[in-house]
């Protein structure tokens, strides 16, 4: 097994959300040489399977303390919504062995609900549900402004209470097991 040191391993499925999470953690001050992108790889079967399998494995090295600082994962919620992505998550852990996270870990789960493309039209203005299936982005790169709106929302007075509930779930992950560690390490 290969010693890494970075400070934040990013696990997810494509690369809307791996566009998404880089531009977010650029426009809160992280810099590009502390992440280390983990994504699905085209073709393979189920992206949302390979994040719950490759987090299971991350995990392992976090508590082995392995050089890993922190971990997120980022996974769709699809019809499961975040805490039945969090339940997977668990159990795909104890299938293979590996402790859950426990309270105190640097380690968030992000479940954008639908997908990543809610956020993406709720952050351009758009009204939007977590049913709805919205249309993807020609080019990840479009995200540009949701990202930019997100990122003013967090450094100012927060999430409005019309966002949709699993982005103020993730909001929560990001600031209690993401942020306060990377400012107390």
């Amino acid at each position: 097994m290969s010693k890494r040191k970075v400070s934040l391993v990013i696990c997810c499925e494509d690369k809307q959300q791996e566009c998404f999470a880089r531009r977010f953690l650029k426009g809160v001050s992280w810099d590009y040489r502390q992440l280390f992108f983990r994504m699905s790889p085209d073709s393979k079967g189920s992206g949302e399977q390979w994040v719950r399998e490759k987090f299971a494995k991350e995990l392992n090295i976090y508590h082995t303390k392995q050089w890993t600082y922190a971990i997120i994962a980022i996974i769709d919620g699809d019809t499961k919504g975040v805490e039945g992505r969090i339940t997977q998550f668990n159990n795909i852990c104890r299938e293979k062995r590996v402790p859950v996270r426990s309270n105190n870990d640097a380690v968030a789960i992000i479940v954008p609900t639908r997908n990543i493309e809610t956020w993406i039209h709720y952050l351009n203005g758009e009204t939007v549900d977590e049913e709805t299936v919205y249309p993807k982005l020609k080019c990840e790169s479009e995200c540009q402004p949701a990202v930019e709106n997100l990122v003013t929302m967090c450094k100012g007075n927060g999430i409005s209470q019309d966002a949709p509930p699993s982005l103020h779930s993730a909001c929560d992950e990001y600031r209690s097991r993401i942020y306060n560690f990377r400012f107390a390490h």
